[in-house]
């Protein structure tokens, strides 16, 4: 297993569970659509950097690289489908 590949497993669990805490406040999904966006944001800086400092950078080196991003955008959408399905029942018991 590459070091990217565990670092970004990481990455992942980390927004997770900061998304399962996050699906408890009545306006989840604002939080989680800032993530997204943050780790877009994050991911074309940095392959743009890549690309301007490495003179032939192949799509292994972007892929490695931007890997975290990717995971940590895939916890936020499967944290935001979980909050709206599963937590409002969740939300409701902590409410009553």
């Amino acid at each position: 297993m590459s070091p990217a590949f565990s670092y970004s497993i990481a990455v992942f669990v980390i927004i997770f569970i900061a998304g399962c805490s996050v699906n408890l406040l009545r306006q989840h999904y604002i939080f989680q659509l800032i993530g997204i966006a943050f780790f877009f944001t994050y991911m074309v800086i940095n392959s743009a950097i890549i690309v301007e400092n490495t003179a032939s950078v192949s799509f292994q080196q972007l892929f490695y690289s931007s890997l975290p991003s990717l995971f940590g955008m895939s916890a936020c959408l499967i944290c935001l489908a979980l909050g709206v399905w599963i937590f409002p029942s969740i939300r409701n018991k902590f409410k009553d």
